[in-house]
């Protein structure tokens, strides 16, 4: 009889720690976060990606997969509504996820080093081999015109895949190793952090123009900030993380001045970011500090942490890598765990937002 009570008490335990509301520090509004259990054990999610449908696309860069979470079907601390494809490169490391305007899947294999494409009506996955040896890819982004771009992090390149013929062109950028990027207008913006584990730092934020090729950077102060994850807003400005430096940068358009928002505290490393145009909000993940962390525009005031709040997650060594909102408005967001140091985790998180 103990042991079944003692059961059962462990049971209700682990599924109060993958649902739970929790209050902000900062100005204490609650939030809820769930957590969602891919189906392979020590998967690492990474990056992910909605389709129009509202299906959320994500890449398992230990499990060798890539995952598929219906959210209508999801249920907190356990696997309902998952799918998994795996890669037909082994240990390929995907890495990087984006969903094109026709619904194609398309993914970066780190180690593989290729670009991958998976078709969502029949789960056929196809690979593109990288004409540059072991680039590692990282981020990747249908363009305007359809064609597919890609950072290529250790050779120092951005790439372009056209999906009609499969041809591969490579663009060089000058050293700093590309991470993440967003596309404006005819210009390709990317973060240029380069290796903080090995203590080799670029500190810029790098810029192709995709009519001529030209490459130019900004310098992002002080040495050693290592920005990392970078989004557009709809005003123009470009956000980015100083993940070394423990702050939110803006450039606003038309200029070059950077606008620095400290975080709350020291060891939070903001890795993602995400606009939330309609509330007025940005949110990133702070993988260091196991939260999501939100800035509030309507108080946010450069130089100073006004405005700023952050969401502790119910896991211990969450390590949240990446961040995307629903139509809804709901965020969710991967648990990679400590992958580089064979940490790992299988979760992918909810955060819905209370009312004020």
């Amino acid at each position: 009889m103990k042991k079944l009570i003692a059961n059962r008490f462990s049971t209700i335990f682990v599924i109060a720690a993958l649902f739970c509301t929790v209050f902000g520090a900062g100005r204490g509004q609650a939030v809820t976060i769930e957590e969602y259990l891919t189906p392979t054990n020590d998967s690492s999610p990474t990056d992910l990606s909605f389709d129009a449908d509202g299906i959320l696309w994500f890449t398992e860069i230990q499990g060798n997969r890539i995952g598929k979470l219906d959210p209508a079907k999801a249920k907190a601390g356990t696997s309902d509504g998952f799918s998994e494809f795996q890669v037909p490169t082994a240990d390929s490391r995907p890495n990087n996820i984006t969903v094109a305007r026709d619904g194609t899947i398309w993914f970066t294999e780190m180690q593989g080093n290729k670009v991958g494409r998976l078709d969502p009506k029949t789960g056929i996955i196809k690979e593109y081999a990288i004409p540059t040896q072991n680039s590692e890819p990282h981020d990747i982004l249908e363009g305007s015109d359809g064609n597919i771009w890609f950072l290529e992090f250790e050779t120092n390149k951005v790439g372009r895949l056209d999906p009609a013929t499969g041809a591969i062109r490579e663009y060089p950028v000058g050293k700093g190793n590309p991470h993440a990027m967003v596309i404006k207008d005819s210009t390709l913006w990317f973060t240029q952090g380069g290796k903080f584990w090995a203590k080799k730092f670029a500190n810029k934020l790098g810029g192709l123009d995709i009519a001529s090729g030209k490459f130019f950077d900004i310098p992002v102060p002080p040495k050693n900030s290592v920005p990392h994850a970078i989004a557009l807003a709809k005003d123009g400005s470009l956000w980015f993380s100083k993940m070394f430096e423990q702050k939110l940068s803006q450039i606003q358009e038309g200029s070059t001045k950077i606008l620095d928002y400290p975080l709350l505290g020291n060891k939070r490393n903001p890795h993602d970011i995400f606009v939330d145009e309609g509330r007025g909000w940005i949110w990133f993940t702070q993988i260091r500090h196991d939260s999501i962390g939100r800035l509030d525009l309507a108080r946010a005031k450069p130089e100073t942490s006004k405005g700023m709040e952050e969401y502790k997650l119910p896991t211990k060594g969450a390590h949240p890598s990446a961040i995307t909102m629903d139509k809804e408005g709901n965020l969710w967001f991967t648990e990679m765990g400590h992958f580089f140091r064979g940490h790992f985790q299988n979760k992918i998180g909810k955060l819905v937002v209370g009312e004020q």
